[in-house]
């Protein structure tokens, strides 16, 4: 499945998040992490984020059965590009 993740938190708790997303999924811009994800590992995720959250926290799913269900495009430097794909990336 393709998923977008994207979170709303106290800046005190932004790195927590980044963190455990960024095993997870690729990070595209501040608080916004997308990637391919198994059934299995996109529930792993859900469980640990639901552990790490706290009440004035915000998270928000998007989710689809493949990539080719969806289009993502990126505008950086006003350029546009679409999302290549990407499972799991290093923690910075």
């Amino acid at each position: 499945m393709y998923v977008v993740v994207f979170y709303d938190v106290p800046a005190k708790r932004t790195r927590l998040f980044y963190k455990l997303l960024a095993r997870y999924l690729h990070w595209r811009q501040n608080s916004v992490f997308c990637g391919d994800l198994t059934e299995a590992t996109y529930k792993r995720l859900r469980r640990e984020l639901a552990e790490l959250s706290e009440d004035d926290d915000r998270l928000a799913f998007v989710s689809t059965e493949n990539r080719h269900n969806v289009t993502v495009e990126f505008v950086e430097h006003q350029k546009s590009r679409l999302d290549d794909g990407h499972q799991g990336s290093e923690v910075l």
